[in-house]
């Protein structure tokens, strides 16, 4: 891993630190004392740039700047695809048993999930990818250690190498890598996906059975009260639907129709999903929301003496008319938090173990997803954990009880992560590797000042219909440019 060389002098040189000088290539303390106390000689130039330099460099230094700050930045791609690797190996290699090894692991993605911010499903597929670019892809590793390609260059690389034999796995690769600095991202997809079927073209509908196993619809919040609904399913089948959404909308365009195209195929898309009717009128779209939906709404709101937003579950706020609306389809209303005219219980102490209903509502609201840290999993399908377990005293109230999914249950109790729960619901949680980490429930969506009486209520639909529960409130899209797609 070779030192990255001092910039040739710009106009912005007069802004760098002086009585700063190169680092020495040793690492006499180590990696990570180097990095720590020693960064590179461009990153810390980088750092320490003031910005006013930048407005003082002409057309050509600003893109030359730009070519350099993305070479670092593929340096440090590599660096961190080692490093995230090394993350997994390290944890792993002691287990003794297949379980240890897949607690390990799982104790591997959250960590980095956690340390990065990110989704611990983004998190597996950074490891997975980390894996892959310095065990089985080593050249393309060393290419993107040299600028010569990008992280995303070489995501296509292992990604459309499914099927293709170890055997024949540096023919591809060498092929890719020939071509790949010239090619935007979505170019070398299509080579790579090319030399593929040339490659190995009985391994076609072998791949297609796997790709079929991760088949799914997911839902991902946007901005304004919107969201996006996507689906990963057979070519034909989305050709086929988009083909029908297509076909009814065309059918309602007319010259009294003021909605583009694309605005009828959203609306025929609702209309057929949730009614099953082709009627596209709000109304009745927004009629088929009454089986298993949360909706929190201010009761100043609901009353149209207030505004404020009303909350969705498994999305967020939304404007309060539509909150309004789904209102009125719920067959009751339930108060939760204090409220003297209601009769919920919220806390029995060491009387029982069992969650009383009211209480499971109430938490609900309350965490809103999986309280572990960085799980987005909705809270309406998570167990409901006892912080302190009920055999080591703990008590079944809210201050001792928080949502957790399936799968980080059984790592909290598992894996040798510990948790301690604090006022306002707010946990504290220990990793195995003894980093702290913190997680809190938002406050009561659209909460009104004390003095306005009865803060929020929740208008609910619960177990009519379909009596289907409510999936995960939302996946990361498998597509990798972001919606819209």
């Amino acid at each position: 891993m070779g030192m990255v060389q001092p910039a040739p002098e710009t106009k912005a040189d007069e802004a760098f630190d002086p009585g700063w000088t190169e680092p020495s290539s040793a690492l006499e303390g180590g990696l990570f004392s180097y990095l720590e106390n020693e960064p590179l000689w461009l990153a810390h130039e980088l750092t320490t740039l003031d910005p006013a330099a930048i407005a003082e460099l002409n057309a050509g230094e600003s893109v030359d700047t730009l070519e350099k700050v993305a070479r670092l930045e593929r340096w440090l791609s590599a660096l961190k695809a080692r490093i995230v690797h090394r993350v997994g190996t390290s944890m792993t290699e002691r287990a003794r048993s297949g379980v240890e090894h897949r607690l390990a692991s799982m104790n591997a993605v959250s960590e980095t999930a956690c340390v990065l911010n990110i989704p611990e499903g983004t998190a597996g597929f950074l490891l997975n990818e980390s894996t892959a670019l310095v065990e089985d892809f080593p050249p393309s590793l060393e290419a993107l250690d040299s600028g010569m390609i990008t992280y995303q260059h070489a995501q296509v690389i292992i990604r459309e190498s499914t099927g293709i034999p170890a055997e024949e796995r540096a023919g591809y690769e060498e092929s890719l890598l020939k071509v790949a600095p010239d090619l935007t991202r979505p170019q070398l997809a299509v080579r790579a996906r090319r030399l593929r079927e040339t490659m190995c073209p009985k391994a076609a509908a072998e791949r297609r059975t796997k790709a079929e196993a991760d088949r799914a619809v997911w839902l991902e919040p946007a901005p304004d009260g919107m969201a996006y609904l996507g689906a990963f399913l057979g070519a034909e089948n989305a050709v086929a639907m988009f083909d029908r959404l297509t076909r009814a909308a065309r059918a309602a365009q007319g010259p009294n129709e003021a909605r583009t195209l694309a605005q009828l195929r959203a609306d025929a898309l609702a209309g057929l999903v949730i009614q099953d009717n082709p009627s596209l009128q709000e109304n009745g779209i927004l009629s088929g929301i009454r089986p298993q939906v949360l909706v929190t709404v201010p009761v100043l709101s609901l009353l149209r003496e207030s505004g404020m937003p009303g909350d969705l579950e498994g999305y967020g706020p939304i404007p309060a008319s539509v909150a309004r609306k789904l209102a009125a389809n719920a067959p009751s209303l339930l108060r939760l938090l204090t409220d003297p005219v209601d009769s919920a219980v919220l806390d029995v102490g060491r009387r029982r173990y069992r969650v009383p209903t009211d209480l499971k509502t109430y938490l609900r609201v309350r965490d809103k997803t999986c309280r572990y840290p960085g799980c987005n999993r909705s809270a309406a399908t998570a167990d409901l954990d006892h912080t302190i377990p009920w055999e080591d005293g703990g008590s079944t109230g809210p201050g001792n009880l928080a949502c957790l999914c399936p799968k980080h249950h059984r790592m909290k109790h598992e894996a040798g992560w510990s948790v301690r729960q604090h006022p306002g619901g707010v946990l504290a949680w220990t990793s195995p590797t003894g980093r702290n980490y913190s997680t809190r429930p938002e406050d009561p969506p659209a909460a009104m000042p004390s003095d306005t009486g009865q803060s929020w209520a929740s208008a609910g639909a619960s177990g009519q219909g379909s009596g289907r529960t409510p999936g995960p409130a939302w996946r990361p899209p498998l597509p990798e440019h972001p919606p819209p797609f």
